[in-house]
């Protein structure tokens, strides 16, 4: 039985988590953060959705003369990425939402790109938000989650993932979410998943839509 996720208890979390979340988190999960930069098209005037935007970690990595529009549960969270935004100059417009990932309120193909960085694990209902990526990205578009994904069942580290579950849950995220077959469940063509972050135990996993 998958661990479950409270939403409220989630996003009261990371709003507790706002003014120090770079320090605590930025060794561990900042590499794969950057890394997945090198796989957002580098052309002008796309439209870019970041999930789980939080304080605006990597706002200065976009290629200029975009439009990104990051979200967030957590009001503090946005609040900080406002305020980074405003002292960018790249040719970039951000605009800045607080928002649920199981709701999002877009139109249908909406985006070029659809970035979620470390979400997909602190989400009540991944299938839902996969789903819902899915509906606002245009065909052909690009998806780009960073995330752990638990270990093939019957394996060791599966086996240990579980177990660890419920104590990480109450960090932030769960440990026992098959993150790649959930992807591929909610209808995501799954084209690439490349190993980062400390010891590999991250993934950039690369998607699009028919």
């Amino acid at each position: 039985m998958k661990c479950k996720v409270n939403p409220y208890y989630m996003e009261r979390l990371y709003s507790f988590y706002c003014p120090f979340y770079d320090y605590v988190f930025g060794q561990l999960l900042g590499p794969g953060r950057r890394q997945c930069f090198d796989y957002l098209p580098r052309r002008p005037h796309q439209k870019i959705l970041e999930i789980g935007v939080g304080p605006g970690s990597t706002l200065e990595l976009y290629p200029p003369h975009n439009d990104i529009i990051g979200i967030d549960i957590s009001a503090s969270m946005i609040e900080r990425a406002q305020k980074k935004a405003a002292t960018l100059n790249n040719g970039n417009s951000f605009t800045f939402l607080v928002m649920d990932a199981n709701r999002l309120d877009f139109p249908d193909n909406t985006f070029d790109v659809v970035m979620a960085a470390y979400v997909i694990t602190t989400v009540q209902n991944p299938h839902q938000v996969c789903q819902e990526v899915l509906r606002v990205l245009k065909p052909g578009g690009r998806i780009i989650f960073v995330n752990h994904t638990r270990s093939q069942n019957g394996s060791y580290w599966g086996r240990i993932e579980d177990l660890l579950a419920p104590v990480f849950v109450r960090i932030g995220f769960t440990t026992d979410l098959d993150v790649i077959r959930v992807m591929k469940e909610s209808g995501i063509i799954v084209q690439q998943a490349i190993r980062c972050n400390l010891l590999n135990t991250g993934r950039i996993i690369l998607g699009t839509k028919d």
